[in-house]
């Protein structure tokens, strides 16, 4: 009998600690379903307003205010007329100006006549349908395919898990 064999036995660690949770299987599924929750409903919310641009959207021809060239966030205050005689100053995200916008440049836009204020895009872009649809079908794939990884090897996490809160681990 070694010395090792003597020692009082540990007392095991408590479920609520971060180095149980973070091994446990569950963990996983929750942070693929909350991935699914949040990145779905923004990608339909913006097929929607694409939709709505595509089928009610008015063109109108609008005058640069600002421009605001900030990288991948750079966008135009754009000021329009709508078809009902408002003034209206937009924020269009979605462009394709060639050369670079300047301030008191003309562009004919597209917008959302019950939402002229937000939904907003230059002609020149297209639909705008593929994006979301992919970024929905890659999320999916990778919610459902890493669900199922999780599934067939839950009992090693669970195991993983349960040697960490009794000491016997090696990691």
């Amino acid at each position: 009998m070694g010395w090792r064999d003597r020692r009082k036995p540990r007392r095991l660690r408590g479920r609520w600690l971060p180095g149980y949770w973070l091994r446990h299987p569950l963990t996983g599924i929750v942070l693929l379903v909350a991935l699914l929750a949040v990145i779905v409903p923004l990608e339909v919310r913006s097929i929607h307003r694409t939709h709505r641009l595509h089928n009610y959207g008015v063109q109108t021809e609008a005058t640069v205010r600002e421009v605001h060239a900030q990288g991948r966030n750079s966008y135009v205050l754009v000021a329009f007329t709508t078809a009902e005689g408002r003034q209206v100053v937009a924020e269009v995200t979605d462009y394709r100006w060639n050369p670079e916008p300047q301030v008191g440049d003309v562009a004919t836009v597209r917008y959302d006549p019950e939402d002229p204020r937000r939904n907003v895009r230059d002609v020149r872009i297209g639909a705008g349908y593929l994006e979301p649809v992919v970024a929905i079908a890659v999320t999916v794939m990778f919610g459902v395919g890493g669900g199922v990884l999780l599934w067939r090897t839950r009992s090693v996490w669970r195991q993983n898990a349960e040697d960490w809160r009794s000491g016997h681990h090696f990691a």
